[in-house]
Parts: C-alpha cells; structure tokens; sequence
C-alpha cells in the first residue's frame, strides 16, 4: 500500500498493511535542521523556501504517513487584527500570540469585527500567504504519494489565540457567556476560511481540528457549550466543500464521566470521522470506548516525552506494547501526545515511526511485549 491508501483503510475500519503514523510536526521540522524560528520567520514574514525545504526533509527522513505539509503556529492572523505575538529567540514550542491581544475590553470588539470581515487569507497576514504557497510547493513534490493534512483551530480555542488574552477569556466564560459564544462562531468563521485557502493550496485529505482546551482548561459542559455547535459546523462545510472527514485533537483525560459524556457528544453529534487524544488516554481503552463504541477512527498515543528522550530500544518497546494491546486494530493509528514535540532528536522520530510499520504489520501479533522480560508499562500506566 502507498501512504494514502493506508490512511484510507483506518479510515475505513479496514486492514492497512501496517499501522500508519500521524505525527502533527511542528517547530520540531525547523530545529531538526538546525535553524531557530527566528531564521525562518517573523512578525511580518515567512521564508517559503526554507520552510518548504523543512517539511520536504521531515517527511523524507522520517518516513511517516500523514502531513501538515507547512510549518503552523498558534500565531497566524494576530498581527493584523492589531496583536501581538512573540517568536522564540533560542528555543520554545512555537511562535504564539502574547496577552497583548486586540480584544482588551467589550468595547474593542466591533473593531475587531470589521477587520475580520476584510481579512483575505492570501494577502492580510504575510506569514498565513507564506504557508499558503508552502503547501503548494509541498503537494507538488509530494501530493500524489502521501495525506497532506489541512489544520485549524476551533471555537473558543480559535479566539483565545485570535482575540482574548487567556485569563480574560476564561474569566468571560463565567461572566458573559454569550459574548464568549460569539467570539468562538467569529473565529471558527475565520477557521473555516483558513481551512478553505489551504485546500485550495494542495491540501488533500482530511482536516486536522484542533480543540486544545478539552478538558483541562474548563470543565466538559463549558467545552460542550463553546465548541461542539462549532466543530460540527466546520465538519459539515469540509465534507461538504472538499468531500473530506475531520479530525479533532483534544486534550484531558475522557475517560472519567462527565468527560465521556462530553466526548460522547462530540462522536455522535458532530459528524467527526475520528480522534486524536493525548497521553491520558489509555491504549486499550481508546480502542474499547472510542473505536469500537461509536464506530470512528482514533490514535494511540505515544508520550512524546519518551519519544524526545528515547533511547530507540525503549521507543521499540513501548511501541511493541502499545500494538499488543489493540487486538485487531482496526481504525487505528499512532501519534504523539498533541505534537511531535519541538526538541525531538529525527533519530529518535524515526525509530519511533520504523518501529510502529515494523510491529504494526498486519494482521498483529498481539502476543508481542507481554512476553518480552524487558517490557516498560505503557503511557498511563503504573
């Protein structure tokens, strides 16, 4: 099987030839080459060659299934709309929004509104019109062979970055609710058209949706009240436009009560082709509680803090428990813990990848680590 037809058998609860890998790289592509952020880009500027060289070398080397084929950052569309945002100097996650953000009170509000409503995603922000062409120099070298993956965030994730400073936003959930649900329709409607210009660009497959709150920054009703009516909304529009599923990565542990419940409106109410957890999310458990009860596709998830530190035997290991754990294994697929985290040696990266293809051959042999002597528990045990 090629790269696509792999995804496309998870997608369709069918046996793939081996497991597939959708590792979400983000700066970890810029200092696996040795560059800072701040080589590749800045307030007002993106280096598209460097960039697109990057992603092209990530994806070569590493040899994973599934791409977001530019480097992304929690900081796309902030300097227009009048905020401000910091890029490391030396070393960090990403770039990001700071709390200097354009929306400090109500009343900064309406002129935000009118810069949303004139915001062109090809040409108001340099650094979103630079990731735009990255993607089209990426599918022409590697869109016919592999997923290239669109990617946004949600509701008021998407306004936290876009609009408020955190605290602020927060605190207006409790205190005015209702500007909050408005805020979070805003900036999903500038998600959607964000998503939009990246299909356009050569984006292939599915959406990535990214609802990084979940479950550990407000509790389950809140996340259900601010996100769910708008994740459904960009599932509608994506399948509707582009004939394409979405994804949402979400944080938080799900399997306590209230948090399935939360989880189990997005499954049935939303229309989401899958999931995308992090390390709180245990691998037998996904499969039984998510897979299989609600008939979508999900990731298991390998810590990323293993992955960064290895050693490549123990990645090996942990890798070879995780698929004894998953009998079947259909709808299946491995990621790390929200991304591939930015200090992540490609060494490390690529045993981890080598390692899920080898011992995630299909049909599984599940017998695997329960009788390796030398096994380590798996993420989330004890």
């Amino acid at each position: 099987m090629n790269k696509n037809e792999r995804f496309q058998a998870v997608r369709e609860k069918k046996q793939p030839d081996c497991m597939p890998v959708w590792p979400r790289v983000m700066s970890q592509m810029i200092y696996s080459r040795g560059l800072l952020l701040t080589e590749v880009t800045g307030v007002d500027w993106y280096d598209v060659e460097k960039i697109a060289e990057a992603v092209l070398a990530n994806i070569r080397f590493n040899d994973y299934d599934l791409a977001i084929p530019t480097y992304i950052d929690h900081a796309f569309g902030v300097p227009p709309l009048g905020g401000e945002i910091h890029i490391p100097e030396k070393f960090g996650i990403a770039a990001g929004p700071t709390d200097n953000k354009p929306v400090r009170s109500k009343a900064d509000w309406p002129r935000v509104k009118k810069l949303l409503a004139s915001f062109d995603m090809k040409a108001t922000d340099p650094r979103m019109a630079g990731a735009l062409e990255v993607i089209k120099n990426v599918a022409a070298e590697v869109g016919n062979e592999m997923p290239l993956v669109a990617s946004a965030y949600v509701g008021s994730v998407a306004a936290m970055h876009l609009f408020r400073p955190n605290e602020a936003i927060l605190e207006d959930m409790y205190e005015d609710p209702e500007w909050v649900d408005e805020m979070a329709c805003a900036a999903t409607d500038w998600s959607m058209d964000w998503i939009r210009a990246q299909y356009e660009s050569g984006a292939n497959s599915v959406t990535f949706l990214a609802e990084v709150m979940g479950t550990l920054m407000v509790n389950p009703s809140m996340a259900q009240r601010f996100n769910l009516e708008n994740i459904a909304r960009v599932v509608e529009m994506v399948k509707k436009e582009f004939g394409q599923g979405t994804w949402l990565h979400t944080h938080g542990d799900m399997t306590t009560p209230k948090a399935y419940d939360y989880l189990t409106a997005l499954a049935t109410q939303t229309g989401l082709e899958g999931f995308h957890f992090d390390e709180l999310n245990p691998t037998d458990w996904i499969m039984d509680h998510v897979v299989k009860k609600f008939n979508v596709s999900a990731c298991i998830i390998t810590d990323g803090h293993l992955i960064v530190h290895g050693p490549a035997d123990k990645i090996r290991l942990e890798v070879k428990h995780q698929l004894s754990q998953i009998r079947e294994g259909l709808g299946i697929m491995m990621a790390p813990s929200c991304q591939l985290l930015p200090a992540t040696p490609n060494a490390h990266f690529k045993a981890w990848v080598d390692a899920t293809h080898e011992f995630g051959r299909y049909p599984l042999d599940n017998s695997g680590s329960d009788k390796d002597p030398d096994k380590i528990p798996a993420s989330g045990e004890k």
